[in-house]
């Protein structure tokens, strides 16, 4: 093998070896996906998916509808180019993702809105569209301008980015620069407002590690720290107006914190709202997801609460708005139902009949039964007879039906019986009598 095959063969052998590092970096760190990510979307920017009619008729199906209200909801970043949802700790969505929410919004006849038209409404009293629902961004990241913006461009939507001023100042690749910013922003398509100049990290206080903005340092006193937050607010405020000459009424809380929760100090949550209040109108915090409700105009302005979207399905988040229309807008209660018509009455139980004792104070005979001696005769008997509680030579007429007849009492005389017709002749053979169905019926022949 001459020397010029050799080192042809060990070229090629090299050559991926080499490329290695470049696919690792590119594939397994998140600014390295920023480079490839650039490239791609400069050959094929990412498109708006169409919706088909079945879909488009879902969208409109499930759509919330409220008034005067806004569904204010964040996203951290758009991840890869490769469709997947970014691993950065889950606060990415994929560009596909993205493109089917927007999508789905426009097809639910929902309105986007910005966070300096949510502030301009509270302070004017001017009434937002029906169905608003502002999208916004944290961070100032790069990936949110590259994949977000050409998909907002086809929806004809707008978005709010709540810009880290420090980092855009000093890039890098992660960080979107001010140029790229104000660039998006001319477009009209962008709201830029503040998410800090410089106190978007955590700080280990006593071995805890707690948000900057939310956190006395080590040996700080509250007068120092509401000097430090206000030197911080005042500055992002000062580059946002700078860069775009709009002086910023919004502030997103870096992490959601606002002093509730993750403070060393319950006194913290007092002046920072007091800071926040010195340079913006409105705040936003991510407390409570699950009882998230829509942005009104009665809400506390410092401590507006923002949906985080996760990687659902366009349904999914019109459903996440619209469980959150129905808690800040809840139905009425129907009425109980009327309750049914009680049953009538039942009759009274007959009387018992009174007792030999105490009988009644007037009593009316009952009518007389009728005569049997059509159908068994009266017959004197001849021979002798059990003894039995009848007087003897004469039959006792049955008791008549329900209730036995009133027994005699000494202030009652029973009408006289109905004659009997004449019984036919005997005959000459005489039988004993014998008791037949008990004590008032006796039967001889």
């Amino acid at each position: 093998m001459t020397s010029a095959a050799r080192q042809l063969i060990i070229g090629l052998v090299a050559l991926p070896l080499s490329m290695t590092p470049f696919a690792a970096y590119a594939s397994f760190t998140p600014e390295g996906r920023l480079v490839r990510d650039k490239a791609v979307v400069a050959i094929a920017p990412p498109k708006l998916p169409r919706l088909t009619s079945s879909q488009a008729k879902a969208a409109a199906d499930a759509a919330p509808r409220y008034s005067d209200a806004v569904a204010a909801l964040v996203y951290h970043g758009i991840g890869s180019a490769d469709g997947d949802s970014d691993s950065d700790g889950g606060m990415a969505v994929s560009p596909k993702r993205f493109g089917e929410h927007l999508a789905t919004l426009r097809a639910a006849g929902m309105k986007t809105v910005t966070a300096a038209e949510v502030a301009e409404a509270r302070r004017s009293g001017k009434h937002l569209p029906d169905n608003a629902v502002m999208i916004s961004f944290d961070d100032g990241r790069s990936d949110a301008v590259l994949f977000a913006d050409p998909l907002l461009k086809q929806a004809r939507m707008k978005a709010t980015m709540f810009v880290i001023t420090s980092s855009a100042s000093e890039p890098g690749v992660y960080y979107a620069s001010w140029d790229k910013l104000t660039g998006a922003a001319s477009s009209g398509r962008w709201d830029l407002q503040s998410h800090t100049a410089s106190m978007h990290h955590e700080q280990k206080v006593d071995g805890v590690s707690l948000p900057a903005l939310t956190s006395l340092g080590s040996d700080e006193s509250i007068t120092e720290y509401r000097q430090r937050v206000r030197r911080d607010l005042a500055d992002a405020t000062a580059a946002i107006e700078e860069h775009t000459g709009r002086r910023p009424t919004a502030f997103a809380y870096p992490f959601g914190a606002y002093g509730a929760e993750r403070t060393n100090d319950p006194r913290i949550r007092a002046v920072l709202a007091e800071e926040v209040a010195r340079q913006y109108d409105i705040a936003f915090e991510q407390d409570g997801q699950d009882e998230m409700k829509l942005v009104q105009a009665a809400d506390n302005p410092l401590e507006l609460r923002r949906l985080e979207v996760g990687d659902w399905t366009g349904l999914e988040l019109l459903a996440r708005i619209r469980g959150a229309a129905a808690r800040t807008f809840p139905e009425p209660e129907a009425p109980a139902p009327a309750p049914a018509p009680a049953a009538p009455a039942e009759p009274p139980a007959p009387e018992a009949a009174p007792s030999p004792e105490a009988p009644p104070a007037a009593f009316v005979p009952p009518a007389p039964a009728p005569s049997r001696a059509t159908t068994r005769p009266r017959v004197t008997a001849t021979a002798p007879r059990p003894s039995t509680s009848a007087p003897s030579g004469s039959v006792r007429s049955p008791a008549p039906a329900p209730a036995p007849a009133p027994a005699p009492s000494p202030t009652y005389t029973p009408p006289p019986a109905p004659k009997p017709t004449p019984p036919p002749p005997t005959t000459t053979t005489t039988q004993p009598c014998r008791k037949k169905g008990g004590a008032a019926r006796i039967h001889c022949g």
